[in-house]
């Protein structure tokens, strides 16, 4: 104490003469100094406060203050009632997941990992406050780093905070959420039903502080609540709500990066100015204890609820969650709601994604990595209370219910499946029902309110256009009169220059023409009385619309179509609709032997469920397109297979007609058309043989003398066989890779989805001259038809049929078209586009099939074949827009030469005669 005293003098001596200069007191030095330093300061306080008054030096305002200050609280009085039996702790149904209460309860510690050290954990005792004046004490005994080292950069640092206080029962466990909660907090706030002010200190670690709850009636300081730190008041007695007055009321910790030591009693770890017991020390009627929850043989309950997405699912679970509040909701909406609730941002683009698996992007590390759904998952899994695991999608699905249920394999689980499908209850339509209502008559109110306003809006504006209407007639009636009497004045100065006779007569005159000014002004009154009546009546009229208008919106009511409505649109889908397409084909009904104790059925029996289940997923797949589908390696072979054979008939049609014997004919040909003899259309050619039979062929590459089946066809009819089939090979290799009886075809809808994705390139009905889908399939009619909406075949060959059926379908096909034309059907025609054999000759290679092959030139082999004339000077003619037809050549000769086509297809002569 000597030494303290020295070197508290020397630091005190430099002040010593400034003291003295002021009047002050000398500062007392040596052991008097010591001992007066080791006195409280409250002690000082109050020497000086007693010196004060006895000096009469302060005014009387000063001693009143000092007595506003005195403590209020009183002691306690004896109480020989039955004191609480039991020890006062936290059970792990009011705790929050991530605290954890130790050393029989008087820690309470919290998880830092994997995005928990963002989350605020809360704790509510398991005795609560009646009656009488209780209190109980929390010091912060550890704080967890958060320096900028631990985060990256840029993001918010998950700071230490404790907030102590009172809550119902059941309301939630984080203090602040609901109206149901009274605290003060580390920052010296306040906070009664969301209501927030600043009456206190601040406090942190390694001080003790008390929360004192004052129920007692007829005391000065009845149903409020007051803070003490180190024993020391440090706010004035806060009322309670009136929502609280006349509950029992719980001792409530909610925290943050810290970990706090929860003293209930019976010994306090600091005195207050007044005697006063803990909760721990309360008498037993003055308290109310947690009622527990009971499960089946004392174990507690995992529920999976299984329903169809978007049908009602969360509405259900809201339900029963209020109805049941010990269960747990297990789901990442649940999360964010959390993360919201302790006070982070909230999610960017929040209102997206679904309401099964939300869109985080909280922009934090352990949050949008989803670290925390392994932390609660490893958590859950080993604290025993009652959950409800709000997975839409994976309690649909078997193997992921399975895996759910492996989580709480412990002994003192019991899993349940409680499955909402079908029809739901009275109870709940009527509910949903309320819902849609609520939802109709807010619309129908935004809508009436804008209406209002619009209207106001437009009534001011007309308002305003009118007195602007006004002050234009007013300046246009004053430029009018100046110009009047500017005109009057000059004919009054001419007439003083006249004789009196022309004044006689100008007297008579102006007399005249008063009388006229008369009549003038009794005209503009007229005038003006009319103007007045309009005015008039659009006042009228407009009261009488204010009088028409309703002064609140309409009363809204559902109509016969919206009554039946089991279950409302929401703005957020229960699944992504990418996620709903892939998996939906895997939903089932729980069974026991996955795992289930016992499986409930709440709207409708097992059957009724499974077959309503059956139809949604029925309905689904027929509009529904599997993105993941791929060609199987059996379609791969098939389509290799047509590409080898495509390429060797599209060859030796080529070497059919560049042939000596073809060329001459050929020749022949173009020299009789030039000589304009013409034999007619369907006259075979010397030493041709044209096959009546086309089925009975067996090589379509010879059909008896060296020429193929194929020898006529233009590239429209190549395009045609191609068609046909490319889409006979994908309706079976779509039953093949699928292989779902519930798919048993390519959905209409669907096809030019599926065939890009099995042949890579897209299917234009257009450039066959066709509008959409069913018209193309028209075209090719004999191999390819619609059952149900769904792409089938007529032909009753098999897949593995030899690719040439396809050849000989469509020179069936071309000659009846032939024929027709040849009949004078110019309907018959093809529109077939040039671009319909594009894609396949880029990408197999193939020569590209002519119009009409030359006979003067040799083709390469591999190279593309084009239309040409047998003389150089001449131009081949363009296909005309949809048509894919050759245009005929000009009436002069026949493409000014009176060729022929090579092919015969065009027999042209001399003077423009020819004919197809």
């Amino acid at each position: 104490l000597a030494q303290e005293a020295i070197l508290a003098y020397s630091v005190l001596l430099p002040l010593l003469h400034t003291w003295d200069r002021c009047g002050a007191a000398m500062p007392v030095v040596g052991k008097a100094a010591a001992k007066q330093a080791a006195q409280p300061a409250d002690a000082g306080l109050k020497r000086k406060a007693e010196g004060e008054a006895a000096d009469g030096e302060e005014p009387p305002a000063k001693e009143a203050k000092v007595e506003e200050e005195a403590e209020t609280e009183l002691d306690d009085k004896p109480d020989r009632r039955a004191a609480l039996k039991e020890a006062v702790g936290f059970r792990v149904e009011d705790t929050t997941l991530n605290a954890v209460p130790t050393l029989g309860d008087t820690v309470l510690a919290t998880l830092t990992d994997g995005g928990m050290q963002y989350l605020i954990a809360g704790a509510r005792a398991s005795v609560g406050m009646k009656a009488g004046r209780y209190a109980f004490e929390l010091k912060v005994i550890e704080a967890l780093q958060t320096s900028d080292l631990a985060w990256p950069r840029g993001t918010p640092k998950p700071r230490q905070l404790v907030r102590l206080g009172f809550s119902t029962s059941g309301s939630s466990l984080l203090l602040g959420e609901s109206e149901e909660h009274v605290f003060f907090d580390s920052d010296g706030a306040f906070t009664a039903g969301k209501q927030r002010t600043f009456p206190s200190a601040k406090f942190g670690k390694d001080e003790v502080i008390t929360v004192l709850l004052n129920l007692s009636t007829g005391t000065p300081n009845a149903n409020t609540l007051s803070i003490f730190k180190d024993g020391v008041r440090i706010s004035k007695p806060q009322a309670l709500p009136e929502q609280l007055k006349g509950k029992p009321l719980f001792p409530h910790v909610s925290y943050r990066n810290v970990t706090v030591q929860v003293n209930f009693g019976p010994s306090a770890m600091q005195a207050l100015p007044f005697k006063c017991r803990l909760v721990g020390a309360a008498a037993s009627a003055d308290t109310v204890t947690a009622s527990k929850p009971q499960g089946k043989a004392g174990k507690c309950e995992v529920v999976l609820p299984v329903g169809y997405p978007d049908e009602g699912t969360f509405e259900w679970l809201d339900d029963f969650l209020a109805k049941n509040p010990q269960y747990v909701e297990l789901s990442d909406r649940k999360v964010i709601e959390w993360a919201i609730a302790s006070g982070m941002w909230k999610p960017r683009g929040h209102g997206k994604g679904c309401l099964d698996k939300p869109d985080f992007n909280f922009g934090l590390p352990g949050m949008d990595d989803f670290s925390i759904r392994k932390v609660l998952s490893a958590v859950t899994a080993a604290v025993p209370r009652n959950y409800v695991v709000m997975e839409v999608k994976a309690n649909l699905v078997e193997e992921d219910r399975k895996r759910t249920l492996a989580r709480f394999s412990s002994a003192f689980f019991t899993k349940t499946a409680y499955v909402v499908m079908g029809e739901p209850t009275a109870e709940y339509k009527d509910a949903q029902l309320a819902m849609l209502l609520k939802d109709k008559q807010e619309k129908a109110d935004l809508l009436f309110r804008a209406h209002q306003v619009d209207k106001a809006r437009k009534k001011e504006i007309a308002k305003r256009q009118k007195v602007i209407e006004e002050q234009r007639k007013k300046i246009e009636d004053a430029a009018k009169k100046k110009a009047e009497g500017a005109s009057k004045e000059s004919e009054d100065s001419t007439k003083m220059q006249v004789d009196s006779e022309t004044k006689k007569e100008e007297g008579a005159s102006e007399v005249t023409k008063a009388e006229g000014e008369v009549k003038e002004e009794s005209k503009d009154e007229k005038k003006e009385d009319v103007k007045d009546e309009p005015a008039d009546a659009d006042a009228t009229m407009e009261t009488k619309e204010e009088e028409d208008e309703p002064a609140e919106p309409p009363k809204v009511e559902l109509t016969d179509e919206e009554k039946k409505t089991w279950f409302r649109t929401k703005q957020q889908s229960d699944l992504k609709s990418t996620v709903f397409d892939q998996c939906f084909a895997s939903f089932t009904l729980p069974q026991q032997s996955e795992g289930f104790d016992s499986i409930k059925y709440l709207w409708q029996d097992e059957a009724a469920a499974k077959e309503y289940l059956h139809s949604k997923v029925l309905a689904k797949k027929k509009v529904t397109r599997l993105e993941l589908l791929q060609p199987s390696e059996w379609f791969n072979e098939k389509l290799n297979a047509w590409k080898k054979l495509w390429a060797e008939w599209q060859k030796k049609q080529a070497d059919f007609k560049a042939s000596p014997e073809q060329t001459a004919k050929a020749a022949a040909r173009q020299q009789k058309s030039e000589d304009g003899e013409d034999k007619g259309e369907n006259e075979e050619e010397e030493g041709e043989t044209e096959v009546r039979d086309i089925f009975s062929v067996e090589n379509v590459c010879d059909i008896g003398d060296g020429s193929p089946l194929f020898k006529d066809f233009l590239f429209e009819d190549w395009a045609l066989a191609q068609l046909r089939y490319e889409l006979f090979l994908l309706a079976h290799a779509f039953r093949r890779d699928v292989n779902d009886e519930d798919r048993p075809g390519v959905p209409e809808e669907h096809l030019a989805f599926y065939y890009q994705k099995y042949y890579k390139k897209n299917l234009n009905p257009k450039l066959f001259g066709a509008d959409d889908v069913v018209e193309l399939s028209k075209i090719v009619k004999d191999t390819v038809s619609w059952e149900d909406e769904l792409l089938g075949t007529p032909l009753t060959i098999e897949e593995d049929e030899d690719p040439a059926f396809f050849v000989k379908h469509t020179e069936e096909a071309r000659r009846e078209r032939q024929r027709r034309i040849d009949a004078g059907d110019e309907t018959a025609r093809l529109k077939v586009q040039q671009g319909a054999l594009s894609a396949q000759t880029q990408r197999s290679g193939a020569p590209r099939p002519a119009m009409a092959t030359p006979s003067s030139a040799q083709p390469r082999l591999g190279a593309s074949l084009r239309p040409a004339l047998q003389k150089p000077s001449l131009t081949t003619p363009k296909p005309s827009g949809l048509s894919a037809m050759v245009t005929p050549p000009t009436a002069k000769g026949g493409a000014a030469s009176g060729g022929g086509w090579g092919s015969g297809t065009w027999k042209g002569g001399k003077g423009g005669k020819g004919k197809w």
